[in-house]
């Protein structure tokens, strides 16, 4: 965000997670900033750690962003969606791209950092987390019918929209691998601990458990391992 004039502008932050994107938008002069978000709980959260002043500056909305319609055609001038497009499978995405390019202005900017697919980078130990994520894929379509995750190539969203009436404006790599310690991984490990309540079959969840502690306990609890990259993308709306 280094490079991109934010004072006065209408931004729309998709996916509002932590929180970091909305704050920096809202303490770097942004006129307004849709904090979108289909969790309460992290709207909650955020609003806890925004300064008043801060507060003015954004709406916090809970909804689908497949369905903006409280805002209207070629408002925003900004869009942010920092690490989110790898929890949207490709119908989401596309559904939400589509509602992105109807909200924002001709000439105006979204930046998008995300995963490209792990074998982007990969080490002798990187196996193991792809093997996790494999797990976590699995057991979420069980549950749920989608994966979990989903690894878009940067390529892949470049073209995705150009096709909606985007250009390029500039790419890169902002990790040129990306590290990957216990901590962050006990994180998917609860996850799929979750997941795994959800399962019928004991004799599935056990083995799914199993799987996921043998790869836990391979891992040193300093180590961090450094599978894939991490890129930016920036496009202008035409």
């Amino acid at each position: 965000m280094k490079n991109v004039n934010i004072k006065d502008l209408i931004c729309l932050e998709e996916g509002t997670g932590a929180g970091n994107m909305t704050k920096f938008l809202a303490k770097n002069g942004a006129k307004l900033v849709y904090s979108i978000s289909n969790r309460e709980e992290h709207l909650d959260y955020v609003k806890s750690r925004l300064t008043r002043k801060e507060k003015e500056r954004v709406k916090f909305v809970n909804a689908d962003l497949r369905d903006l319609r409280f805002i209207k055609d070629e408002e925003i001038d900004l869009v942010t969606a920092h690490m989110l497009i790898n929890l949207l499978s490709p119908n989401e995405l596309l559904s939400i791209f589509q509602e992105l390019t109807r909200v924002t202005k001709r000439g105006g900017l979204i930046v998008i950092n995300d995963y490209n697919p792990l074998e982007s980078y990969n080490t002798k130990r990187s196996f193991l987390v792809e093997e996790l994520f494999n797990i976590e894929n699995g057991i979420n379509y069980i549950v749920e019918g989608k994966p979990s995750l989903s690894w878009y190539p940067s390529e892949y969203v470049i073209k995705l929209l150009n096709f909606l009436g985007w250009n390029l404006k500039s790419i890169e790599l902002i990790y040129k691998r990306t590290p990957w310690d216990k901590n962050l991984i006990k994180e998917h490990i609860e996850f799929i601990e979750e997941l795994c309540d959800k399962l019928n079959d004991k004799n599935i969840k056990r083995y799914f458990l199993n799987r996921i502690y043998d790869i836990l306990n391979k891992i040193n609890e300093k180590e961090i391992i450094y599978p894939g990259t991490i890129y930016s993308i920036k496009m202008v709306k035409k």
